[in-house]
């Protein structure tokens, strides 16, 4: 157990550690590792590649999207102060989920140039929304990075609100691919004062866009075990805690088998870390992502390098396990943990660090919550009491919506 690392330094280490591993990750994906052996080393990849044209380590729409998630997040968290009726006291019926998607439609024009529908447009009126996003105004967030085609997909349809939830499902599809569970890491964070509800925060900023069980609950479980580090669980003891909140969601056998294997694989000294991850499953499956991602991090817990090359190198989605196992140890060890000589490297380190802060600052440590629902999964009502006041903006309107942004958001550049 590690109990001598502040706050900061676990949630800037959360963030460093995820996309410098989703960084490493990177040039290696949708590669087999026969594929990364022959293009790197015959080991396979064990080092973290730069950019020539930047001269810095790019991370994918993973970051991405982890960095909005944390926008929402603070956006509604802001929300819910300035509509306090006490100074300084936070409102408990804030939307979080409703507010994470606004945030996603900026993520998604970011990389469209395009909203789902009109009823958004006031996301860029300064005079309407009073939010500054700091990555919007950030251009180098606007370059494509392997943009997850399901996520652009649905995000784009969702008009009116009509995100996903647990109890209501997107038209029924059932999405069990990785593009939701890479997004959660500020989920475990922000509400680590209650791993129960870190994990219905997981599940529901996830079921935004995935209906799967497998995918939703898998992001919930990732979510649980971050929100386990920061109040100074060792990692397999938050693996198991996360596990027993797991079993009280309908529909959890196929991730709990995979994290049973996980347990199983870390205490058997007799097969290789290699075959292990073969056995957990090389898949874009939500499931088998989670599991590699957790499997290498508590192996080699002492160890950030040997993690992320284990978490990086095999058939699956390597950054997207990479970025995982890495938030997984940065959150456990703090940002002192993680290379200097990487995290140096990575593309928009500064930027990465700041919103790290902003969350830290905003959240609550070591409280309780008394009024949380006793079956989570019974419930789609994380959102708090009800709709925020910018839903009443929404209306009819046809087809995906192009916006043209003033001077300001088009090209200004964030600067600490």
């Amino acid at each position: 157990m590690i109990d001598s690392i502040d706050n900061a330094s676990r949630f800037i280490g959360a963030f460093t550690g995820f996309a410098v591993g989703d960084a490493f990750g990177y040039p290696c994906r949708e590669l087999t590792f026969e594929e990364i052996c022959r293009r790197f080393e015959k080991k396979g990849c064990l080092r973290l590649a730069v950019s020539s044209k930047t001269n810095t380590a790019l991370f994918t729409d993973a970051t991405q999207m982890t960095l909005f998630t944390t926008d929402g997040i603070l956006w509604a968290a802001l929300s819910a102060l300035s509509e306090s009726d006490t100074e300084g006291e936070h409102s408990d019926g804030v939307n979080y989920t409703e507010y994470v998607f606004y945030a996603y439609q900026l993520w998604l024009y970011t990389q469209t140039k395009t909203i789902a529908g009109a009823e958004y447009s006031w996301l860029f009126d300064k005079q309407v929304n009073p939010y500054k996003s700091k990555l919007i105004r950030t251009k180098g967030l606007h370059q494509k990075r392997f943009s997850d085609p399901v996520n652009v997909e649905l995000l784009s349809r969702m008009r009116n609100l009509a995100y996903g939830k647990i109890t209501a499902p997107i038209n029924g599809i059932e999405r069990a691919d990785s593009g939701a569970v890479k997004r959660v890491l500020p989920a475990g964070l922000f509400f680590n004062y209650s791993p129960e509800l870190a994990f219905r925060a997981g599940v529901d900023f996830s079921a935004i866009t995935h209906s799967s069980p497998v995918s939703y609950l898998s992001a919930g479980f990732y979510s649980a075990v971050i929100a386990e580090l920061i109040n100074n669980a060792d990692i397999d003891t938050a693996i198991e805690r996360a596990a027993k909140i797991l079993k009280t969601y309908r529909n959890s056998g196929e991730v709990l088998a995979v994290i049973e294997k996980v347990q199983t694989f870390l205490e058997d000294e007799n097969i290789s870390p290699r075959a292990a991850i073969s056995h957990i499953g090389t898949s874009d499956n939500a499931a088998e992502v989670l599991g590699v991602a957790l499997f290498s991090g508590a192996l080699f817990e002492d160890s950030y390098e040997n993690a992320i090359r284990l978490a990086v190198n095999h058939d699956g989605q390597s950054d997207v396990c990479g970025a995982m196992c890495g938030g997984l140890l940065g959150a456990y060890h703090g940002v002192g943990f993680i290379p200097k000589k990487w995290v140096t490297k990575l593309s928009h380190l500064r930027l990465v660090e700041d919103i790290a802060i902003s969350l830290v600052e905003n959240s609550y440590f070591n409280e309780k919550q008394d009024d949380q629902d006793e079956d989570p999964d019974n419930s789609d009502d994380f959102d708090g009491s009800g709709d925020s006041e910018f839903s009443q903006q929404s209306h009819e309107n046809g087809g995906g919506f192009k916006i043209d942004f003033d001077d300001e958001y088009e090209d200004g550049f964030f600067e600490n």
